[in-house]
């Protein structure tokens, strides 16, 4: 059948453009056209490939549809130029000169190649649909028009079935749209059809019409609109965010499409808990923004609110999309990870964790899991009870706020960073989960230890020692806790007879130190200091250092640790103040006794039968503050000097500045000898050197300076020892004093050794010589 058809045919392949355009100021002779008895099958040569799969038969028409206006006019059709278009159409026998072109309805098939390099400017995206095998689009539109001029949109029809298609149609009943004169079309399988539909309008508004097509199974048609330009926004119609707890946020985002053809303005309107951002702003034509939705609940309730956007000329216009939102409580359950014996876990609001013991200056991690069995994000905050000394507070935790996302768990770590030395520390944690949930406190304690130093000895003996010869023992000092301590003895090691190498240090946990004690007397007398070790975050201890020097004329009695025993009790009695000749003599005329260690005693019977007294503990640090060279002291001391402490400012010249006065003072019922010891390059000296005091009288001395070199400023702490002067059994014995730290004693070894006191005495001088010839560099600090 097909091929009889194609024997009767005359066929020529032509565009379709050359069609439109043949049109123009020609008629055809619709009688010429059908007198036609014999008609020639004509093909037209095509590049090897791109035959075509199928071909579109058509009638020729009898006469083309035109507006009134008999102007020409210019058709666009997206179908144009294509070289693989067929077109069937009738033709004369003998004159093959006049040909007339009566159809401009192309079929051809859909090519990539063709529509990349022949489509016109890219229209905006037509939605298209499939009727009984037809693929068309439902609507055509026309923007952007002007009044007057004729705009050409192409309709394309494409078989998407697998049998030949025959149809027809009806013109737009408008005259604003017109097309060509209706035929019958056949449309092979996969074959397109390419129908242009031009648009003229006269008047500024909108237009609308419709082309119908018929077919076998029924009618369709296909819209047909012109409008004018528009502002026009749209967006979904709703949005659904996701779930969210009670004080969380939750956010997510649509697009705002400006379909219109105007730059359009728009503002949102939205109600809480619902917050839109941007809230304003400008579209371009086909511009789109990205709107966030932002959801923050303050109830457990189903949230639904309309969002209405306003645009428009006096934004009349508007665009609405349904925001919902479900919001829920939020749990969180706290619990205590790797919980030791001492922590409490009951039931109810409160919980207890404990650090135990933890060294000063160190800190103690704990923590705590935060569970949330709940469906949303449990966003929470944890704050410490309030205190008005925020520096001084012990505990911490650095997780402020945070969120435990559902179904899972969450480490939160707190520290204990204690710095007040042996308390107890107590503090609160309030862990608040947003909304309506109940929170949980959370009691933490904490035990402060400080360093545990301790020395191997209280007391170092160096027994006797030749003049000029020097003794030196060895001291361990050790730290029995985990923290690191610091430690430094308050000796002057230049100025001082005995000395301590290192004077100063640092001890790290469980560690222990050699110290060296030196003795190196400077005239034969006894010698007795009592120093004390400053350690930080711990009481001082207490260090006894004695030692007794001979020479070939002066051997006093050796100084022993029971003397500083004796010493301490008689001190405690109120026996100190007695040289040695006057306590003999009591002893003698029985005013006083002897206990069974051998210190001396008031009679029981003299004092109702009350017990004699003993030495009493004192604290360290009373000790160390109350030492009798301030007004406060807790025994009096036998010999005092004024002032303790000197400064002889600037220093004007080259020459030595006047020397200051001093006053020693013996507060005791015996003559005391004292003593000065000195260094030969030492800047200061004392004058006398060595000098009687009577009981209860006071001695002048006078305090020297000499500084070696200048811009320089110089420091030392001088030392004095104090002896009594005493004669027993006819025989003039000069018995051992000691000086430390002002806080001296008088021991008492009996009548047979003869008596001996040990007062201390000691002066801190400071200078600073600033005078200096012009240039000079700037004063330095100058070691002594």
């Amino acid at each position: 059948m097909e091929t009889a058809i194609w024997r009767r045919s005359y066929i020529s392949l032509i565009s379709s453009e050359h069609l439109v355009h043949s049109w123009r100021g020609k008629s055809v002779q619709r009688k010429q056209a059908e007198s036609k008895s014999h008609i020639k099958l004509h093909t037209q040569s095509a590049p090897f490939g791109l035959c075509p799969k199928g071909l579109m038969l058509t009638q020729a028409p009898s006469s083309i549809m035109r507006s009134r206006n008999s102007k020409d006019h210019t058709m666009n059709s997206g179908g144009s130029c294509l070289s693989t278009s067929t077109v069937a159409i009738p033709a004369i026998n003998d004159s093959s000169a006049a040909m007339s072109a009566c159809s401009t309805i192309s079929a051809r098939p859909t090519s990539s190649m063709d529509t990349q390099m022949h489509s016109p400017k890219k229209q905006e995206r037509v939605k298209k649909r499939v009727i009984w095998g037809i693929e068309v689009a439902e609507e055509l539109h026309w923007k952007g028009w002007e009044l007057g001029k004729e705009t050409t949109r192409s309709l394309v029809l494409k078989n998407r079935s697998l049998k030949l298609q025959k149809m027809k149609y009806r013109p737009p009943k408008t005259k604003f749209f017109f097309t060509v004169i209706p035929q019958p079309i056949f449309l092979s399988p996969g074959i397109t059809l390419t129908l242009p539909i031009v648009f003229r309008p006269l008047e500024a508004k909108e237009y609308v019409d419709q082309l119908w097509f018929e077919k076998a199974e029924g009618m369709f048609c296909v819209g047909l609109r012109a409008t004018l330009p528009c502002h026009r926004l749209i967006c979904p119609p709703s949005l659904q965010l996701p779930m969210c707890a009670v004080g969380d946020t939750t956010e997510a985002w649509f697009c705002l499409d400006n379909v219109g053809d105007l730059p359009t303005f728009f503002t949102w309107e939205f109600s809480s808990p619902f917050q839109m951002l941007p809230t304003m702003g400008l579209l371009e034509p086909g511009q789109a923004s990205q709107i966030k939705v932002t959801f923050q609940p303050l109830t457990a309730v189903i949230h639904e609110v309309q969002a209405t956007c306003w645009y428009g000329a006096g934004s009349r216009q508007r665009s609405s999309i349904q925001l919902q939102a479900v919001a829920k409580c939020a749990q969180l359950l706290v619990s205590i990870k790797h919980k030791c014996l001492e922590d409490q876990d009951a039931e109810g609001f409160q919980k207890l964790l404990y650090f135990g013991s933890v060294a000063v200056g160190c800190t103690s991690e704990r923590q705590i899991r935060l569970h949330n069995p709940s469906a949303v994000n449990a966003p929470f905050r944890i704050e410490i009870s309030p205190d008005e000394l925020a520096e001084d507070q012990a505990f911490s935790c650095p997780t402020a706020r945070g969120v435990v996302l559902p179904g899972e768990k969450k480490c939160v770590s707190v520290f204990f960073h204690p710095k007040t030395l042996d308390t107890r520390t107590v503090d609160y944690f309030s862990i608040m989960p947003s909304g309506c949930a109940s929170k949980t406190v959370l009691k933490v304690v904490g035990f402060c230890r400080g360093p545990a130093v301790s020395l191997q000895h209280y007391c170092v003996n160096f027994s006797w020692v030749n003049l000029g010869e020097r003794s030196e023992q060895p001291l361990w000092i050790e730290n029995q806790s985990d923290c690191t301590a610091y430690f430094q003895f308050a000796i002057d090691c230049l100025e001082s007879v005995f000395s301590i190498r290192p004077a100063f240090g640092t001890l790290v946990g469980k560690a222990r130190m050699t110290l060296h004690c030196a003795f190196q007397p400077t005239h034969p007398i006894i010698c007795f200091r009592r120093v004390a070790c400053l350690i930080h975050h711990q009481d001082p201890l207490f260090l006894d250092l004695m030692g007794t020097c001979h020479s070939d004329t002066t051997k006093p009695a050796i100084l022993k640790p029971q003397h500083l025993t004796w010493y301490r009790i008689h001190l405690a009695r109120g026996l100190t103040l007695y040289p040695p000749d006057i306590l003999d003599a009591m002893l003698k005329e029985k005013k006083l006794a002897q206990d069974q260690n051998g210190t001396l005693m008031i009679p029981i019977q003299d004092l109702e039968d009350m017990p004699a007294p003993q030495y009493p503990y004192i604290p360290p640090m009373t000790e160390f503050f109350f030492d009798g060279t301030s007004d406060m002291t807790i025994f009096p001391p036998p010999v005092s000097i004024e002032p303790v402490e000197v400064d002889f400012g600037a220093c004007p010249g080259p020459e030595a500045p006047n020397p200051i006065p001093l006053c020693l003072m013996n507060h005791t019922k015996g003559k005391i000898m004292v003593v000065w010891t000195r260094r030969s390059d030492c800047p200061f000296w004392v004058t006398p050197e060595t000098c009687d005091v009577p009981p209860l009288k006071s001695m002048a001395m006078r305090l020297h300076f000499q500084p070696p070199h200048p811009n320089c400023l110089y420091a030392v702490e001088l030392e004095a020892f104090a002896i009594y002067k005493v004669c027993a059994h006819n025989e003039r014995e000069e018995c051992g004093v000691s000086a430390g730290s002002l806080n001296g004693w008088v021991g008492w070894q009996g009548v047979t050794e003869g008596g001996f006191g040990l007062h201390p005495l000691h002066a801190r001088l400071s200078v600073g010589w600033t005078a200096a010839p012009m240039g000079l560099s700037p004063p330095k600090l100058l070691a002594q």
